[in-house]
């Protein structure tokens, strides 16, 4: 395949140039035996060397033709198995988490988890963000770009609004975007995407936490959830607690309610674990220049070899003996 094929109307000028060699071939013997007497001079010059020309103008002609073929830019597709894994943070950034019960405020130490989920986090884990309020955005699609996610944790800020569900949703969507859950995993275990929810409290806008626990169950993506603070919630629901954790154990991930080092690293002990079939695009352009300098080498070579050379003169040779060459 080529990935610039416009280019190989460029060969087109191939055989223009085979045409303009014949010519000149042509032309070149019809003037040598206008201006030479055979009985005196050999006209041109021996079989051997001739074929050396003849070869040499047809490797130049095939390094010309690499031109446009290095400028097509040829490439073959192929497929490899290789492990890629992709974690979401969703963080939620409501009003509530401006409380202090854990210092200096729930939302910096949101943000502190995510900075020590940053630092264990295997280099080959690519790493995204969404925040939730009334609603949930994408602020950084999966990336190994840890420096992108630092900057949009620093630059995140609170709002009224708890969208929990509405936030695994979204964060499923942006895994699903990545490529790591295609093709659909067997089992949550299997799965390249993990999504972490930090939360201090139930959903209370958008998608209900129930109809986002069966979208990750159906996508076999795990869900780990951190809950932030201990706020009992509404009376006529169940608990944070209790929420967050039905999330994370109807998925098969994990639920906590600190923020240490070892808790966070459970989330991708086992991530990557899967081989997937990744396409891939390997160009091959180098080849082309790479074989247009071999032909024209191997030209020069050959019309070096092809150069008369003049031919001893032996005992009652005639005048045209010492012209020849051979």
């Amino acid at each position: 395949m080529f990935l610039s094929p416009m280019w190989l109307w460029g060969l087109l000028a191939v055989p223009v140039l085979v045409v303009l060699a014949v010519v000149w071939e042509r032309q070149r013997a019809t003037v040598a035996r206008a201006f030479a007497d055979p009985r005196v001079m050999a006209i041109g010059s021996d079989a051997r060397a001739r074929a050396y020309r003849r070869i040499a103008l047809g490797l130049a002609i095939i390094a010309a033709a690499m031109g446009p073929i290095a400028l097509a830019r040829p490439a073959m597709d192929s497929t490899e198995e290789r492990r890629q894994g992709a974690v979401v943070l969703a963080i939620d950034t409501s009003e509530s988490m401006r409380k202090t019960d854990l210092p200096p405020s729930r939302l910096d130490a949101a943000r502190e988890a995510a900075g020590t989920f940053l630092d264990a986090a295997p280099d080959e884990v690519r790493v995204g963000l969404v925040t939730f309020n009334d609603r949930a955005v994408v602020r950084v699609a999966p990336t190994p770009d840890r420096a992108a996610v630092r900057a949009a944790l620093a630059a995140m800020e609170v709002r009224e609004g708890t969208a929990l569900g509405s936030a695994v949703v979204t964060g499923l969507g942006s895994l699903a975007g990545a490529g790591v859950l295609d093709p659909l995993p067997a089992t949550p275990r299997q799965s390249a995407g993990r999504l972490l929810l930090l939360s201090d409290g139930a959903g209370n806008v958008g998608v209900t936490p129930e109809e986002a626990t069966q979208r990750a169950r159906d996508m076999r993506v795990p869900l780990y959830t951190v809950m932030l603070g201990d706020d009992p919630g509404r009376p006529d629901r169940p608990a944070p607690a209790v929420t967050l954790a039905s999330m994370a154990t109807q998925t098969g991930g994990v639920f906590t309610q600190t923020t240490s080092t070892d808790d966070l690293v459970r989330i991708f002990e086992d991530l990557g674990g899967a081989l997937t079939q990744a396409p891939t695009v390997r160009q091959l352009t180098v080849l082309a220049p790479l074989l247009a300098l071999l032909c024209l080498a191997g030209a020069g070579g050959l019309i070096l070899m092809a150069r008369r050379r003049p031919v001893a003169l032996g005992p009652g040779a005639g005048p045209g003996a010492a012209l020849r060459r051979g």
